[in-house]
């Protein structure tokens, strides 16, 4: 064992490399929490609730599923929004009649804390997602599912997916019924993939050692995904710029950069829809000079495609993990400038 896979061996204890908990931690958060999370979605709907979704950087990413999944498989009027647009659009349908849903693994996020005040200023009817119990945006709201995991893309996403395939259940929706259906499964499917990806993640480290500008490409139940490490974790933990683009949306513009410079890209192909087209733009991308690290649902034929967001995340992660020690960041944890109160205002610990 060399020094780099020490490193790794040692970041298996960070805070933030979460991919070693999931298996434990998801199952526990199915037995304890999945009643509850169902029994809200099951009053909510019994009203003809609306549903907003709200988070901030990788909180933001599992909230968008919520809305994704809303959409595909009930009939609920949702939207997702970053915690301070919610503020500044002030939508109409946010009255006493709305259910937000806030997402922040602190909770202490200053955004998300605002957003609250003005949903409930609003007389929104309010749920917090959060790591610990013990937090002001747990305190502040009507409802709180506290996962007690460093799983803080995974764990939200989790009681975001119950929330919306039992809705969808309700209504009929015979893909939400097999979407509940395997989500037990899901537990040890990603323990399967932490266990199984970390040679593959160093082998990618190593490929893309030299890359400063790297891009996420990613669509469907996948773009939630895309979106967490192109617009937080490239640029959070390797400190390189990053970029995310709909996987479609790469021949609308995009695409002309090749013309000039090659470019390093993440691609993440699912087991849905999504998937032709994003072969389609990987192969364009290769054939004319791209270099492409290539996360492909495939891999892994027993989850459903509406869950592979949870398995291909553990892969990602082994892959920033190498890439970012490589880069002689052996602190997964630190931060230049995020918790340090430079960019929080008063009373909030994070950005």
């Amino acid at each position: 064992m060399d020094q780099i896979d020490e490193l790794a061996d040692r970041a298996q204890s960070s805070e933030l490399f979460s991919s070693p908990y999931l298996e434990r931690d998801a199952a526990r958060f199915l037995s304890e929490q999945d009643e509850a999370v169902r029994e809200l979605a099951s009053r909510t709907r019994a009203g003809g609730r609306r549903v907003y979704f709200v988070g901030s950087g990788g909180s933001w990413a599992s909230m968008y599923t919520g809305k994704y999944l809303c959409d595909r498989l009930t009939g609920a009027v949702s939207d997702v929004l970053p915690s301070y647009e919610l503020t500044w659009r002030g939508p109409r349908g946010l009255d006493n009649d709305a259910l937000v849903v806030l997402a922040s693994y602190s909770g202490r996020t200053e955004d998300t804390l605002e957003a609250l005040r003005f949903a409930r200023d609003r007389g929104a009817e309010t749920v917090a997602l959060v790591r610990h119990r013990d937090s002001p945006l747990a305190a502040g709201s009507d409802h709180v599912f506290a996962y007690e995991s460093p799983g803080l893309y995974c764990l939200p996403l989790l009681a975001v997916t119950l929330f919306a395939a039992e809705w969808g259940m309700q209504d009929g929706n015979d893909e939400a019924v097999q979407l509940l259906e395997a989500v037990p499964a899901l537990p040890g499917q990603m323990g399967d993939a932490f266990r199984s990806q970390r040679g593959q993640g160093r082998l990618l480290a190593e490929r893309f050692a030299d890359s400063d500008l790297l891009y996420c490409l990613g669509a469907g139940p996948l773009f939630g995904l895309a979106y967490k490490f192109g617009l937080t974790v490239f640029m959070e933990n390797m400190r390189i710029g990053g970029s995310v683009i709909e996987s479609a949306e790469f021949r609308h513009g995009p695409a002309e950069m090749l013309d000039r410079r090659s470019a390093d890209l993440a691609v993440l192909v699912g087991t849905d829809e999504s998937r032709e087209m994003t072969l389609r733009t990987l192969n364009f991308a290769s054939e004319h000079g791209a270099r492409t690290a290539v996360f492909d649902a495939a891999e892994y034929p027993d989850v459903h495609p509406l869950l592979t967001p949870f398995v291909l995340k553990v892969a990602l992660q082994w892959f920033i993990v190498y890439a970012t020690l490589m880069r002689g960041i052996e602190d997964l944890d630190d931060r230049a400038y995020m918790g340090r109160q430079l960019l929080a205002k008063e009373g909030t610990s994070w950005p």
